[in-house]
């Protein structure tokens, strides 16, 4: 159920990227007619909806302006001429508006700005105390030996256990692209590696390594753990924005699930 309505929020926020520029235009102040086309009238709304369309700003220079008022009376003249033969009463023209209709609705309906869907800030805050721990976090420094076979790399263990250098052996030894480095990886937070190698770093205390080889598809790994440093979360005025959006997701997911729920779907 969340991945279905995870997804149907994400086609219907396409959708909405599409025509939510027509929630900041008022229809009652736009309803000037700017031409005439066989009875026909072209609005102020339709120019500046057709401008959105365009990609132009919301302020245009008047030869802009004339060139795409131009544009709508052919428009016009062509769709009035489809019409005249028939062609908006072929089943494919009749198909693709009935979509574009449902699409136009949904897409509205799923708009961030609805009230619906609304976040305030209280929530905003609240979110972002709940989340600060994770936001920020704990970041490693570690390098490694990387081996094809476990006997190597416990071989390679031995070694370090009778006082080998660490980055001697890595540089000799590992078949990792870090060898060149002595192993080293830098700092990483927990989630940026694969979690057999995260788990074990994060285990170890600084400037020791694994006693037993770690494995992931990689090869096996000998770790050793240099440094560890906490990171501050960004702060609630960066990540604002992302937490309203997740949150919506979750009003919407939510919505969706409902509709859901009541509905009797049937797939054939």
């Amino acid at each position: 159920m969340k991945s279905t309505s995870l997804a149907l929020a994400s086609i219907f926020f396409t959708a909405t990227t599409l025509f939510a520029s027509t929630a900041s235009i008022t229809l009652a102040a736009d309803e000037k007619t700017i031409a005439t086309v066989n009875g026909s009238n072209i609005t102020e709304w339709t120019l500046k909806r057709y401008a959105s369309q365009r990609g132009l700003p919301s302020t245009i220079n008047d030869q802009q302006r004339a060139a795409l008022i131009e544009e709508l009376v052919n428009r016009e003249l062509i769709y009035q001429d489809a019409v005249n033969i028939g062609v908006d009463k072929t089943p494919a023209i009749i198909s693709e508006i009935a979509n574009q209709r449902v699409n136009i609705i949904a897409s509205h309906m799923l708009n961030r700005s609805s009230d619906r869907f609304a976040v305030s800030d209280e929530d905003l805050k609240k979110e972002y105390e709940n989340r600060k721990g994770e936001l920020g976090g704990k970041e490693l420094k570690a390098r490694h030996i990387l081996l094809e076979k476990e006997d190597e790399a416990k071989a390679v263990i031995v070694e370090l256990d009778k006082g080998a250098d660490f980055i001697t052996l890595a540089s000799e030894k590992s078949t990792g692209p870090s060898a060149e480095n002595g192993g080293d990886l830098g700092w990483f937070s927990i989630d940026q590696m694969v979690k057999p190698f995260s788990d074990a770093a994060n285990k170890l205390e600084k400037d020791s390594y694994s006693k037993t080889p770690v494995k992931t598809q990689f090869g096996w790994h000998i770790i050793l753990l240099e440094d560890t440093r906490l990171v501050n979360p960004p702060s609630f005025d960066e990540i604002k924005e992302q937490i309203r959006v997740g949150l919506q997701n979750k009003l919407i997911e939510t919505y969706i699930s409902g509709l859901r729920n009541a509905a009797k779907i049937e797939h054939k």
